[in-house]
């Protein structure tokens, strides 16, 4: 099967439209300007839409339809868009392939009714037009800036509570936050002599809430549907504390199921902490802020948990992309500062780790669905989750042994002991515990306690995230 049929046998989508024959001039002007606006994309003509069936085009189409569908799109779009237009095989019959290229000079829209009636963007098969927020995002896509970038006009850097970031920054990374770092950091930038906040420093550091779709609700729920609410909270606040608050609320309500194995009892969540937090981290710094009265949901239900973001993926990305590890920084703030506090690692691999968490305790992949304007993460219970001996394995991070010991079917890592177990069960069930809540409930003194520390992070199966005070600890293996 050749790549096209391969393309058609997909159906219809965000870079594909099919056509039996040539569609009205007005619907050809329309996916032209769409696909130039997002990411691209090809109009197949030959191709039934519904069914995906294969017809073709006959040899005097073959000849007249490529100038006519040219003129039709120069003389009706704004700025010009230039189609490559070309003749390919499908299952051995003539079909005509208009591809269109992302536009530079965006937004494009209809001649005929204006920049304001006339712009369209695809979303998922669909050509639909573009608000006014839209049109102001093509707009920075055309300037390279994005949304959490841009100067929020009327504010000063008094509206930046630096004091409670300065001191948050020294928690989480150890390290001082200057005067200077702000402008670094583009938390707020120099204008004709004066601060102005961007809108991700407001976001991250505001004295009050400047953005009321900036925030998470999270919600559990009885049963596998949205009828009956057992508890819902919504945090707004600092970006990186909403991350906090929400993997409270993670805590509180991914249940933590034990199994007796001889005197061991081995604990564990229902999905992986870890997988949690990589899916929120990810919707916070990737969502698009720009989709006014649309906020992040995280809802847990009794079969799975969803994490839904306002905001289809970026033009060039697909799903398949995310799970390799591609990505595109949406929010470039946003993102910049999470990866000084340590929120983000690496770029590109909060997805496969997000995988990893999931396969190796043995649980189903989680499903990343695109949804109009929204992205969804889909994490699925044990209820669905694969044995050990069928893929699932089981990790340090997965697995909480109470009772000293070694972990079943794992052999321990040299010079680890039945204390530094204890240690890592106690860590496993409060990442924020403090050396004295470990010295109190173990009952050794602290030096005692420093040394099992330095040699979990030594074998690698402990990292100290932030400093001692306010910071937490991660297994890591």
């Amino acid at each position: 099967m050749s790549e096209l049929s391969k393309l058609i046998s997909r159906g219809e989508g965000k870079a594909l439209e099919l056509k039996e024959e040539m569609p009205a001039n007005q619907n050809i002007a329309r996916t032209a300007v769409a696909f130039s606006n997002m990411g691209g994309g090809k109009i197949v003509i030959g191709v039934e839409d519904k069914t995906g069936k294969i017809i073709g085009v006959n040899d005097n189409d073959i000849l007249n339809l490529p100038d006519k569908i040219s003129n039709v799109i120069y003389d009706s779009c704004y700025p010009a868009i230039v189609p490559e237009i070309y003749v390919a095989k499908a299952e051995n019959k003539n079909v005509l392939v208009v591809e269109i290229f992302p536009g530079n000079l965006k937004p494009y829209f209809i001649k005929s009714t204006g920049r304001e009636r006339g712009t369209f963007v695809r979303v998922g098969a669909v050509n639909k037009p573009a608000d006014a927020e839209m049109i102001h995002e093509l707009e920075r896509q055309k300037l390279n800036i994005s949304f959490d970038e841009q100067m929020k006009n009327g504010c000063t850097e008094k509206d930046i509570d630096f004091q409670k970031l300065k001191m948050n920054f020294k928690t989480l990374t150890g390290r001082s936050l200057k005067s200077g770092d702000m402008l670094t950091l583009k938390l707020i930038k120099e204008i004709k002599g004066k601060s102005v906040p961007t809108y991700g420093g407001l976001m991250l550091a505001g004295k009050k809430e400047f953005f009321e779709q900036a925030k998470i609700k999270c919600a559990r729920f009885k049963g596998n549907d949205v009828k009956i609410f057992i508890d819902q909270k919504e945090f707004s606040g600092p970006l990186y504390e909403q991350v906090e608050n929400a993997m409270n609320f993670a805590r509180t309500h991914i249940a933590l199921s034990g199994k007796l194995n001889g005197i061991q009892r081995i604990d564990r969540y229902e999905v992986p902490l870890e997988a949690i937090r990589e899916a929120i981290v990810n919707a916070v710094v990737h969502r698009d802020y720009s989709i006014s009265g649309a906020d992040i949901k995280f809802a847990v239900f009794d079969d799975r948990i969803e994490i839904t973001s306002p905001g289809q993926l970026p033009c060039s990305l697909e799903i398949s992309d995310l799970e390799s590890g591609r990505s595109e920084v949406r929010n470039k703030v946003i993102a910049r500062f999470f990866r000084e506090i340590k929120f983000i690692e690496q770029w590109g691999t909060g997805i496969i780790k997000m995988m990893d968490f999931c396969r190796e305790a043995g649980l189903k992949q989680p499903e990343i669905k695109e949804n109009g304007l929204f992205l969804k993460v889909i994490f699925y219970k044990a209820s669905a989750a694969r044995s050990p001996k069928n893929g699932g394995q089981k990790k340090w991070s997965e697995t909480v042994v109470r009772n000293g010991g070694q972990i079943s079917g794992q052999k321990r890592p040299p010079e680890i002991n039945g204390r530094s177990f204890e240690i890592i069960a106690l860590i496993k069930e409060n990442p924020y515990i403090s050396r004295k809540e470990l010295i109190d409930k173990l009952g050794i003194n602290g030096s005692a306690i420093q040394k099992y520390i330095v040699k979990l992070k030594a074998a690698g199966i402990i990292e100290r995230i932030g400093a001692d005070r306010g910071g937490y600890w991660r297994i890591i293996k």
